[in-house]
């Protein structure tokens, strides 16, 4: 033990062992380690980029397997020729047609969404006639919603859920750590003209007309310019359609010096679109304690799914989420709408952090008592003290590098405690074997 210590380990082991900065420096470490753990954002999935992109072009009028044949099946073999390509997947539905690419990770995703671009632009003379503009756009892993609130009622139908959720959904988008918040399920409204051919016919209208007429009144804009008193001015036009009223009183033409208006030849009405493209329902479950033995079963629901802006704390985001969720489900919402809680990242993420914690502490009692029992307490204390100050150490450089506490991050946590702790162990005996051997030592 005489042996001068030249190496870098010996140099910080003398550097810290009679230094008065010693203690400052743990306590230090524990207290910034500590707010590193409170501050540190707390997601469930890490924050993994996978470059992907969506191209979507709509086929008025195609049925899926024209959609399928003639827009899908080209437009994949159109993207799948670019390098870097992993796999390609492709939906085909009534009308419109999506191809989703996924590249290999470590393509930049702005490289790779320019790369689709120009490669569909490049191809739009092979898309068949009267296909609509492709729409192209970037899969953001951080759209995936961390709180999901179902709303059900057995006295309102989807319909009726959906304008509630619209509603919400806009003031749920004023929080600062939202991105995005989608409704799932629930009709959309719409104004639907039904044309009576028999009072058609006698005002002398053909349904040809009827629409044209329609389509035509629909429109805003400038239409040209007015000069008074030397100042030019532009003209502009609302057209608009903005209500039941306006549709039921536009003129489509004249009979008899007076005008016909679109009430005079069709029902106007007022409701839920009549074709369904899906069906959402809810029920509880037997483990559930509101579950009242079937009573409360396939009911009409609809979904407010919310997703976290990046590199933000889904714990926090779904406490505000649900917070202002509450609020709005007194004034907003009738008695009879139930509101369920069915996704919260936010939650399952604090319980494993919280997890970590308690299953550390354990630990470290664990092994700070059979330290204690064959070596001593002062070996017991400085294996206490290596963990957590190496936690901390790893929660510090987390925080400023921008890592957040996950799934995977917890993974490696959980995991180098074993290390941590066999690592302290060695050293601590070996520290104490080499005392014993040499107790009048430096």
């Amino acid at each position: 033990m005489s042996e001068k210590l030249t190496n870098s380990a010996g140099y910080l082991a003398r550097l810290f062992i009679n230094s008065r900065l010693t203690l400052l420096f743990v306590l230090g470490l524990t207290l910034f380690g500590v707010l590193a753990l409170l501050l540190t954002p707390r997601e469930e999935n890490p924050q993994i980029v996978v470059p992907g992109v969506v191209v979507s072009i709509a086929l008025p009028g195609a049925s899926v397997e024209e959609v399928e044949g003639l827009l899908v099946i080209p437009l994949e073999g159109i993207l799948s020729e670019m390098s870097d390509v992993k796999h390609t997947y492709a939906v085909s539905e009534y009308g419109r047609g999506s191809v989703q690419v996924e590249f290999d990770v470590g393509v930049p995703q702005e490289t790779a969404l320019i790369r689709v671009y120009d490669k569909v632009q490049q191809n739009t003379h092979r898309l068949p006639p009267g296909a609509g503009l492709p729409g192209v756009l970037p899969v953001v892993v951080d759209d995936v919603p961390v709180v999901a609130v179902t709303l059900s009622s057995a006295e309102y139908n989807d319909y009726a859920l959906k304008r509630i959720a619209d509603r919400m959904a806009v003031r749920l988008r004023s929080l600062p750590d939202v991105s995005v918040v989608s409704v799932v399920g629930g009709r959309d409204r719409e104004l639907r003209v039904e044309f009576d051919p028999e009072r058609m016919q006698a005002f002398g209208i053909s349904m040809d007309q009827g629409l044209a007429l329609l389509a035509a009144s629909n429109l805003a804009g400038v239409v040209g310019t007015a000069v008074d008193n030397g100042v030019r001015s532009q003209v502009y036009v609302d057209g608009q359609l903005r209500s039941i009223a306006d549709v039921r009183r536009l003129v489509v033409g004249r009979h008899q010096d007076r005008p016909i208006y679109l009430e005079d030849i069709a029902d106007v009405v007022d409701g839920p679109q009549q074709e369904r493209s899906h069906l959402t329902r809810f029920s509880l479950g037997p483990a559930h304690p509101d579950y009242q033995g079937g009573a409360y079963r396939e009911v009409s629901a609809v979904t407010l799914a919310i997703a976290k802006k990046r590199g933000t704390n889904a714990v926090r985001v779904a406490d505000q989420v649900l917070d202002r969720v509450a609020r709005m489900q007194q004034r907003m919402a009738p008695r009879e709408v139930r509101f369920d809680v069915t996704r919260n990242d936010g939650e399952k993420a604090d319980k494993a952090v919280n997890r970590l914690v308690i299953q550390l502490g354990i630990s470290l009692l664990s092994v700070s008592l059979v330290l204690a029992i064959f070596l001593g307490l002062r070996e017991a204390a400085i294996v206490t003290l290596l963990v957590p100050l190496a936690f901390f150490a790893t929660l510090i450089v987390d925080y400023f590098v921008g890592i957040s506490i996950n799934r995977v991050t917890l993974f490696g946590l959980i995991l180098s405690i074993g290390m941590l702790v066999d690592a302290g162990i060695v050293v601590v005996e070996n520290i104490h074997r080499h005392f014993n051997e040499s107790p009048d030592s430096d």
